[in-house]
Formats: structure tokens, C-alpha cells, sequence
């Protein structure tokens, strides 16, 4: 699954988703029928008398196969289905426990090999939706036959079977990751139950029907139905299984040509909303070399017999894997060549990351949810260096090593997880979704390729796909394959290296120092965990960590690896005399900060133009951390930030910004705003100018001069750039002219914040436009950019309207947060927004997916003091303690306030 995150500053999106049918051999998996109770985790304790397993299932039980059978009208409330599930049963006994939620069940029953049926009692015990099964006598060991029928609402809030109107069309979704395919029919919903499924969809006559497989067959079912059979699916977990019901355009593509790995030809097409199939051809049309690249680097055939990419209207994450059936947000894959950069590299990235999937979790698949890392960070940095290798001009590496540093800063919180958190309660599950596990954990694996080298990685790669294909592993399956594949490495300290990144959590600072005061330059190490400004967390901690510096000598710079571990060590440098420089992080690939003594720091910036952009994201993290953690005194900070600011990576030149930006938005007087103003103009302007001096721009120096106009006119006080800017809203709105939006009139990559420049300036008339603009507009990128620009209006009047709209179904499930996260990072409306979500919690936590219910702290983050910190904690504690994961994300939410007032404390003079 890919997370659909959005930064804080201009919201611009980052960029961490069957009855008895006949078998057909191409189709139903060659892997095993039932799950490998080797691969699955034990769980003694569920299911005793005194306990109800909330994680875990006990292990009495497993599914073997399903069949499933659902009458699916869009425009209807709910829909009904029948569910047969071969299972077999380790002991006798009268009682089991699965899934359901929200499953009006009408009958229930187990079916013996004899032909007896047994009534059961259906029971749900939890509201996550833990069922207990009882019947009136012992089920005897062995296989048998669970069968019910039932009843089901569409769920309201993008989980499970939903419905999706657009104007006067319905259509129905599957969303089931992670648990809640149980909201669509009982099952065993955990990733270690992996069986093939049979699915029959009974649908209008009219509407198309969409599932994981070909379909196979067609009948009529009488009074304008029709009954759809699909081909039985290879071994899928409960949270793979896909399906959806519409008026849909169906584009079908050219094939995928057989590659050196797969003989046959792999059916492609693009599912849209009525009206939209010519928008999905840009994703169609560079879908086949990025599959079969994939297929290169594992060795092994895409995994399934077709490939559908279906747009979803209004869908809760970015994008999901379903085993060939992916789902993705509409503006994630209807897009053309015009579009903005951004949004075509979101496209690449996430398109990219759920093919991944098809192998990584798959495939192959995690037996818990403790190591969903297995998948996510796979996908993550699976997906960059497949792109890179395509099309190396995109910058994905520099997109991966920059995702990996941006996610220090959460890493970087007391309360951060560990890419592999146990998971022992189900509420545990929805915390693992985060820039842990997605950003962080793909930086880890960049480190540890770097350390091997490519080959020797994609070698155990490959041993781990084919020693484990249609089964669940752990992570000791992963390094125990890495370790086989590699002799010529040490395995134990490539294992124990591995562990202390993936099992503990924190950032490592490395805090080295040159020394040349003896016979020999040597290298003086420590390490600690990294704690910013008034953190609360513990410093003691220490990894294995693969480490290469750069040596900058007078005969040219030279690389020297080695091993750290331990608290501190001395390390003899390759090198006779005393290095001119050190560059603590060659090629910027592992993943630590680090400090320097004062001259050393100096040394090294004045080098930064030697650097690559990998390094110099490396170096640019390391500074910032280190005025957060108040290790570089404010001074030395500002003499090192136009140097970053200079560099030819808008990547890197924007990292010093926020620290500056933090004490703009809270605390600075009038006057301290002017000077902070003008420091960001020094450092900006002169990039912009270079910029324009250019006779033409690549695509990614295009971004580069969105960002520095963003700045500069926004942030910066240029009225000459902003009053630019506005001028062109006007042409894109049809301001003062048709009021229509004209797309063609500008460069896309500039469209949002020319919206926010108009925003700014012209006022209500210009609002109350985009607001009938955004209403009346059915494509989700450009009611995206209104939505988002009209969300950071000054104007009280404004937000007070956006506000009152935020339960209002003219605004979807999955846009309303922008009006929350806008207007969160407008300090003039913050408490506003505070009191409203106060008033109204119960409404807006309804229109949120389960999984992302606990999330909701979050919105808050951009306050920035202990008494809002006082006020979050008091509302949130008792409202999100039973959401999933609730409380570990109020206690994130708490940390990021009070640490940001803790900044603006000890620096806030700073332009005074």
C-alpha cells in the first residue's frame, strides 16, 4: 500500500490499496493449499477462556480455500453475499474464532466430510471485529466446510466494500488492507492465512464487474442481473483480494510482451469512471517497462496471469497492491503529458511501488504485521532504483536518499517505532503505516545495498523470491537468504547490523573528529541517538552500523569503510598525513547524522560543491540536526545555510528554510519577521536568478524555480514575484474574464501556487470563484489544488466557510483533511480550527477509515507551545484512546508541539 502523505508547507502532495468457480491451471497457484505453519507466528495465549484474540487468531484453526458469491448494486445500501470456507482444524473442538465486522449474518454452519451440517453461533466480540463461533457439538479434527450467508452495509468511510457516487453514477470499491476485508465477508484476515479464492460477482446487468482474476464466465441471473465467474487466484491473503462493481470504461491496451523470464503475454488495461479512459493512457503507456525491468532484477515472472490499474475517485490511501488488480487514486494515474512534474512523479513513484508489491508482499508475504517492513520498505526503495536505472534523468535516487532524510526527523522523536515494532493487539496494527516503515526502512535497505554492492544483494533477493514464492516469512527468512547468497560476507555482524537498525528505533549521530597529533591521522568515533531540543528520550543507544567516509587529501579524495559499533572508537585512517577535510557519509547512503568540531565543519562546507546531491542531502540533514539538537550555535548555522542554499538540487537548497520558517510562524515580532524575510530572500534570490538566466530549464529545474518563486513571493515578502504570480491565478481562473478554469493558459508545475498567490491578494471575490470552481469540477487534481489553496486563506470569513464544509458530502472523504491541514498551518487560524474539530470530533472521526481514526492528533502537529500541547493532550487522551494506534500517535502529535516550542524558545531572537 502507498501512504498518501501531504507536506506541511504549501500542502504540495509528497510522495508511505469468490462461489465455486472453475479452476484453471494458468490461474490457481502452484504454491501450497494451506498455510506453512513454520512461516506463521505462534500465539498461544488467544482464545483462551479468560481472553479474546485481539491480534492474533489462535492456531486451532486455518482456511484452506475460499468461495465466495456477492450480489453487488452501487446504487443500493448494501449489498449480500454467501461464503464457503474450506478449513481444517488441528484439534476437535466446539468453538473457533475469524473475522467479521458489521456482518448481518443470516446463517451459519459447518458442513463434515460425511455431508452433516452443524449450526453455528456467530458472535462478534470486538468492535475490530473478532467473531466467536460456537455449535452445539464438538467439530471433529480434520477439513470441513464453514458456510454463511449475510448482509452487509457499504461502508461510509472508504474501507471494506464502499460506494462511491459521482454525480448521478454509482460505483463500489474494495479497500483491504489492512483488516478489512472482514467488513466484506467473514474470514480469517490476518497475512499469514494465504489460499487461493473463488469469487462470483451477481451485478447489473449493465456495469462491469473488475476482481484479481480473468473472468471466465457470463449467465444471467435474472430481473436485470447477471452473474460474472472469475478464475480461482493463486494464494492471496485476505487483504490482497480485490473487486469492484460500475459503469466503468474499460481501455485495453496492448499486452505485455513475454521478456527473458515469462513466456506468455500478460493482458493490460486501465479502469476508469465513465467518461474518463483516454486520462489513464499516460500510466497504460509506461506500465510495460517498468514490469518487465522488475521481472530482470528478480529473475521471476510477474506473478499473475492479467494486470488491471483502476482509478478510484475517492479512496483513503494513494495506492494498493491488490494482486493484479491495483487501485490508485485518480490523480495518481489520470494524468497526460502536460501535466505538472510533481504529479508525474508521484505517478512513476507509486506506480512504480505497487508493481513492486506484485513480488514484494505478493509473492511473497509477510507472516505478521511486524514485518510489514518486508513489503513496504522493499517497495520504497525497490521502486527508486528501478526508476533510476529507466530513467535516469527522473532523480529517483536523489528522491529516495531525501525520503530517507526527511524521515530522520521522525525518527528522531522519543516516541518513534522501530521499523520492526512487535505487533501483539490489533489496535497496535494502523501505527505501522508511517515514514518508519515506508521512508526510513528504504534508507536502511539503500545502506545496506551500498554495503553489499547491487549484485550481491539482488542475488539474495532472488534466493528469497524462489526459496519463498506463494508463502509468508519473517525477517529471519530475509537475512538468513541475504546471508546464504553472500559467503564472502560476514554474516554475523551483516545480521547483527541489520537488527540494530530494524529493531530499535532512533537515529544514530556520529560524532567524529580528525586527529593528527600522533604518528598516524587517525579517526575518533562516537555514537549515541540523536535528540533534538527538549526532547524527553534517552541518548544511550549504540547500532552496527556500515560507515564510509571520504578523505579529502592533497592527492584527491579517497574512501575508507569500516564498521562502527560500540559507544566510541579510534579508526586508523588510509591516509599519511593529515586529511585536508572528512565527509562523514560517502555517497550519503547510510543512515546516521552526524557532527564535526567546528573547523572541520568549515573545511567540508567549503567543499560542498565538490559533493554529489546524495552527500549533499547527507551534509545538509547533518547541519540542521545539529542547530536542532543545539550542537551549532544559531551563528554558525546561518553562515553554513547559503552555501546549502547554493546548491544545484532543489532537494538540498531547500532544507535550511524550515528553520527558518518555525520562527516566522510562531513568535516573531513585526520587525523579526522583516529581517527573517530578508535572510530568506539572500539565500533564495540569487538561486532564482541563475534559474531564469537559463535559455531553457530541464523538468527538474523547472520544480526547482517553483519552489524558489514559492519562497520568495510567499514567504519572502516579494511583491514584485508574488503580484506575478497573481496574474497568472487570474489567466488559469478565468478571473475577471469567463470564470472557467483554463489549464492550457499556464505552465501546470506553477498552477498551485499561483492559486495561493491569488488567494492572498484578491481576496473574497477571488475565494468565493475558486470555491464554485472546486464544486463544480469533477477532476481530483485540480479540486486538489483549489481545495488546498482556498484552505490557507487569511480571511476569517473564509475558514470559517471551509470549516462548516468539512462534513459536508460536497467535499470527499479523502479531501477534507485539506481544509483541516491548511488551515492548521495559517497561525491566525489555529485555535479556530482547535475549537471546531472540539465541537465536532464525533462527526469528522466518523467519515475516517478505522485504520486512519487514531491518526487524527496529527492535524495538530503545527502547534507550537506547552500550553497548546496542554490543551491537545486533555481533548485527545480520552477521545482517541480505543482508535488504532490512537495513543501512540497523541503521544507523537505531543512530542512534536513541545519540541518545536522548545526551538523557538532557545532561538527565538534570532532577526531581533
Amino acid at each position: 500500500m502507498h501512504i498518501k502523505t501531504m507536506a506541511s508547507t504549501f500542502g504540495i502532495a509528497l510522495i508511505f490499496i469468490f462461489n465455486l468457480a472453475a479452476c484453471s491451471k494458468d490461474d490457481a497457484g502452484s504454491g501450497p493449499a494451506q498455510p506453512d505453519p513454520q512461516a506463521l507466528p505462534a500465539n498461544t495465549s488467544a482464545g483462551t477462556e479468560d481472553s479474546i484474540p485481539d491480534g492474533l487468531l489462535p492456531d486451532n484453526a486455518a482456511p484452506l480455500h475460499y468461495s465466495l458469491h456477492l450480489r453487488v448494486d452501487p446504487r443500493e445500501d448494501s449489498f449480500s453475499g454467501e461464503a464457503r470456507i474450506r478449513t481444517s482444524l488441528q484439534r476437535a473442538s466446539d468453538e473457533l474464532y475469524l473475522h467479521g465486522r458489521s456482518l448481518q449474518i443470516s446463517d451459519a454452519g459447518a458442513v463434515l466430510d460425511s455431508g452433516e451440517s452443524i449450526a453455528l453461533d456467530w458472535q462478534q466480540l470486538t468492535e475490530s471485529g473478532v467473531v466467536h463461533l460456537t455449535a452445539g457439538q464438538e467439530l471433529p479434527a480434520g477439513e470441513l466446510t464453514l458456510t454463511f450467508s449475510y448482509r452487509a452495509p457499504f461502508n461510509t468511510s472508504l474501507e471494506g466494500l464502499y460506494r462511491v457516487d459521482k454525480g448521478e453514477l454509482a460505483y463500489a470499491f474494495t479497500q483491504f488492507e489492512a483488516t478489512s476485508a472482514r467488513l466484506a465477508f467473514p474470514a480469517f484476515d490476518q497475512p499469514g492465512f494465504k489460499v487461493p479464492f473463488d469469487l462470483k460477482l451477481t451485478v447489473p446487468r449493465e456495469q462491469v464487474g473488475i476482481a484479481n482474476t480473468p473472468q471466465i464466465a457470463e449467465a444471467a441471473a435474472g430481473g436485470g442481473w447477471k452473474t460474472l465467474t472469475f478464475a480461482t487466484t493463486k494464494a492471496l491473503p485476505s487483504y490482497l483480494v480485490a473487486f469492484a462493481v460500475g459503469p466503468f470504461d474499460v481501455v485495453e491496451w496492448e499486452p505485455i510482451p513475454a521478456s527473458r523470464v515469462r513466456e506468455r503475454e500478460v493482458p493490460l488495461r486501465g479502469i476508469t469512471t465513465r467518461g474518463r479512459g483516454a486520462e489513464i493512457h499516460y500510466a497504460l503507456k509506461y506500465t510495460a517497462e517498468i514490469l518487465v525491468a522488475m521481472e530482470q532484477y528478480f529473475g521471476t515472472a510477474y506473478p499473475y496471469t492479467k494486470l488491471d490499474i483502476i482509478a478510484v475517485p475517492d479512496f483513503a490511501s494513494g495506492a494498493m497492491e491488490n494482486a493484479g488488480a491495483i487501485t490508485y487514486r485518480e490523480q495518481l494515474i489520470l494524468l497526460d503529458e502536460s501535466s505538472a512534474q510533481f504529479d508525474k512523479y508521484n505517478y512513476f513513484n507509486t506506480h512504480a511501488h505497487e508493481l513492486s508489491h506484485q513480488w514484494f508482499g505478493n509473492l511473497v508475504t509477510p507472516a505478521w504485521w511486524d514485518d510489514l517492513w518486508l513489503k513496504e520498505s522493499f517497495a520504497t526503495w525497490h521502486a527508486h532504483i528501478t526508476l533510476d536505472e529507466l530513467y535516469p534523468d527522473g532523480h529517483y535516487l536523489d528522491a529516495l536518499f531525501n525520503g530517507s532524510a526527511w524521515a530522520m526527523n521522525e525518527d528522531s522523536l522519543a516516541s518513534a517505532r522501530r521499523i520492526r515494532e512487535p505487533i501483539v493487539h490489533h489496535e497496535d496494527i494502523g501505527a505501522a503505516y508511517d515514514g518508519i516503515t515506508y521512508a526510513k526502512g528504504g534508507g536502511v535497505l539503500a545502506m545496506f545495498e551500498e554495503f553489499l554492492g547491487r549484485e550481491n544483494l539482488r542475488r539474495g533477493i532472488r534466493l528469497y523470491m524462489q526459496k519463498f514464492a506463494w508463502k509468508n516469512t519473517t525477517a529471519d527468512d530475509f537475512m538468513a537468504a541475504i546471508t546464504e547468497a553472500n559467503p564472502q560476507a560476514d554474516g554475523e555482524v551483516l545480521q547483527e547490523a541489520f537488527r540494530s537498525f530494524i529493531e530499535q528505533a532512533g537515529v544514530p549521530v556520529l560524532a567524529m573528529a580528525l586527529d593528527c597529533d600522533g604518528d598516524r591521522p587517525r579517526l575518533a568515533l562516537s555514537q549515541q541517538r540523536y535528540l533534538p531540543l527538549g526532547s524527553r528520550g534517552s541518548a544511550d543507544q549504540s547500532w552496527t552500523i556500515p560507515a564510509c567516509i571520504t578523505l579529502f587529501t592533497e592527492s584527491g579524495p579517497r574512501q575508507q569503510c569500516f564498521i562502527a559499533a560500540g559507544a566510541s572508537q579510534s579508526v586508523d585512517l588510509d591516509s599519511e598525513r593529515c586529511p585536508q577535510a572528512l565527509l562523514p557519509n560517502s555517497n550519503g547512503s547510510s543512515y546516521y547524522r552526524f557532527n564535526l568540531p567546528g573547523d572541520q565543519w568549515q573545511a567540508l562546507l567549503q567543499r560542498f560543491d565538490q559533493l554529489s546531491t546524495h552527500e549533499q542531502i547527507s551534509v545538509a540533514g547533518s547541519v540542521i540536526s545539529a542547530l536542532n539538537a543545539g550542537a551549532m550555535a544559531m551563528e554558525d548555522f546561518l553562515a553554513a545555510a547559503p552555501v546549502i542554499a547554493g546548491s544545484d538540487s532543489w532537494r538540498v537548497s531547500i532544507r535550511p528554510r524550515d528553520s527558518i520558517y518555525r520562527l516566522l510562524d510562531h513568535g516573531s515580532t513585526p520587525a523579526q519577521k522583516q529581517q527573517l524575510q530578508t535572510l530568506l530572500a539572500s539565500w533564495y534570490r540569487p538561486q532564482l536568478e541563475q534559474l531564469d538566466a537559463l535559455e531553457s530549464l530541464t523538468p527538474d529545474q523547472n520544480q526547482y524555480r517553483v519552489f524558489m518563486q514559492s519562497t520568495l513571493a510567499l514567504r519572502a515578502g516579494d511583491e514584485a514575484l508574488l503580484q506575478a504570480l497573481t496574474e497568472m491565478a487570474k489567466r488559469y481562473t478565468g478571473y475577471a474574464d469567463d470564470g472557467q478554469i483554463h489549464p492550457g493558459r499556464i505552465d501546470s508545475n506553477y498552477a498551485y501556487i499561483a492559486l495561493l498567490a491569488g488567494v492572498k491578494t484578491l481576496g473574497k471575490p477571488f475565494t468565493e470563484l475558486l470555491w464554485q470552481q472546486f464544486l463544480a469540477e469533477e477532476n481530483v487534481t485540480l479540486r486538489e489544488r483549489h481545495l488546498q489553496a482556498l484552505a490557507r486563506s487569511e480571511d476569517p470569513g473564509v475558514a470559517a466557510q471551509l470549516r462548516a464544509a468539512i462534513l459536508s458530502p460536497e467535499v470527499a472523504v479523502n479531501e477534507f483533511g485539506y481544509i483541516i491541514s491548511g488551515q492548521m498551518d495559517v497561525p491566525e487560524h489555529q485555535q479556530a480550527m482547535w475549537q471546531w474539530m472540539q465541537e465536532n470530533f464525533d462527526a469528522v472521526i466518523a467519515r475516517i477509515p478505522t485504520w486512519q481514526k487514531g491518526q487524527t492528533p496529527h492535524y495538530f502537529d503545527s502547534f507550537c507551545s506547552e500550553e497548546d500541547a496542554a490543551s491537545v493532550e486533555a481533548v485527545f487522551s480520552p477521545l482517541i484512546a480505543d482508535y488504532e494506534s490512537g495513543p501512540r500517535y497523541l503521544a507523537k502529535s505531543l512530542e512534536k508541539i513541545r519540541l518545536c516550542a522548545a526551538y523557538v524558545e532557545h532561538y527565538g531572537n534570532v532577526g531581533s
